[in-house]
């Protein structure tokens, strides 16, 4: 009787366990247009949540997803037009595939965009 209420509770923390993936940062001061060089890839987390901050100027920042690696295509919703110390979010249910930013129009700007998966 033991070994069974002792083999219930193990799967049950098992079960239940938090994961997620690391935060971090996909552009850090970029103050040009162009793609992040770094992606992140969410695979089986919940959900993607990309924030892009200016503390200069103003800029269009749209995430963009890929399932190959090399073949870029805009999320859907997903630009964002911010100016001077603003910053806008974007979130992605069930994210899948790698994802970045792409900074397509700067004026005068420092943009940075972090990440966070939950």
């Amino acid at each position: 009787m033991k070994i069974a209420i002792l083999l219930v509770l193990l799967a049950t923390s098992a079960l239940g366990a938090s994961k997620s993936c690391p935060g971090g940062t996909l552009a850090s001061a970029q103050t040009a247009t162009g793609a992040s060089a770094d992606t992140v890839t969410a695979k089986g987390n919940p959900a993607l949540t990309v924030q892009a901050i200016t503390s200069a100027g103003t800029a269009t920042v749209q995430l963009e997803i890929s399932c190959d690696g090399t073949a870029w295509a805009q999320v859907e919703n997903s630009p964002m037009s911010i100016t001077t110390t603003a910053s806008l979010a974007k979130s992605v249910l069930s994210p899948t595939c790698q994802y970045r930013a792409n900074v397509t129009a700067c004026s005068s700007c420092s943009v940075t965009v972090l990440f966070s998966c939950s």
